[in-house]
């Protein structure tokens, strides 16, 4: 797929462009969702081979041709198109032998839920990969989709490559939070039996104070019995003197 939305002429052996034409692909993975969705090697504005399917409604399409667009500055562009997708694209700037400068580059647009990392190693891949073959008449001078033929096939055997080591990578990490949540909650549990465990401790020695409060008041409330019996033996045995020496001079007196 060109800027101008050319579309592209499909191989027997590979997936076309994302403009239209048959799939190659067998019917059983025609419902297949990747994860690099489309790729395409470039010469200034000139697509030289592309691979890829749109299988989000046109979304694909839009991002490929926006990331198409981004300004040919030395190293990394990105784009984030929406739908949820992601673009990049990689430049490589050289001199051709009568001084005009040629700019090539690796576009990919991908999923946001496949590695950036992943994704950009893919890009430098396909740019190492097609060095050689940009010495050559057909990269150098060849029209849309020159190299359709000879390299659509190693985009889509790559792109699939970097899928799968991206669907791996994403079941990686998914095991990985599934433990760190596994971890979380039997730290969880054990922070509760801990809690439990002191509550239950904390529990016995509040029944051990209560009945150590209850035998005190009981000896307290003893004592004060005591005490208040004795008060009253001793009030009445001084009430009983009192009476007695009264008595005495009236009985003396008769």
């Amino acid at each position: 797929m060109s800027r101008s939305g050319r579309s592209a002429t499909p191989s027997r052996s590979v997936t076309p462009s994302l403009d239209g034409g048959e799939s190659s692909r067998p019917p059983s993975a025609l419902g297949w969702q990747p994860l690099i969705h489309w790729c395409a090697c470039t010469r200034n504005d000139t697509v030289l081979a592309e691979c890829g399917e749109d299988s989000l409604s046109g979304g694909v399409l839009t991002a490929a041709r926006r990331i198409l667009k981004k300004r040919p500055s030395p190293g990394w562009e990105f784009d984030r198109p929406g739908g949820g997708l992601r673009a990049i694209k990689f430049h490589l700037h050289e001199n051709d032998t009568d001084g005009t400068q040629m700019v090539w580059a690796v576009s990919c647009v991908y999923d946001e839920h496949f590695s950036e990392l992943l994704a950009k190693g893919f890009v430098e891949k396909m740019m190492m990969m097609n060095q050689p073959l940009r010495q050559t008449i057909t990269w150098r001078k060849g029209g849309t989709l020159a190299a359709q033929d000879s390299f659509a096939p190693t985009l889509l055997a790559r792109m699939e490559q970097a899928n799968v080591m991206g669907k791996t990578a994403m079941v990686s990490t998914k095991v990985d939070e599934i433990k760190e949540l596994m971890a979380g909650n039997i730290e969880l549990l054990l922070q509760r039996g801990d809690h439990l465990e002191t509550l239950e401790r904390k529990t016995h020695l509040l029944g051990k104070m209560a009945k150590t409060f209850h035998r005190s008041s009981r000896r307290a409330k003893r004592f004060k019995l005591w005490q208040q019996a004795k008060l009253g033996v001793t009030t009445g045995a001084a009430v009983a003197v009192g009476v007695g020496v009264m008595a005495v001079p009236a009985i003396l007196a008769l």
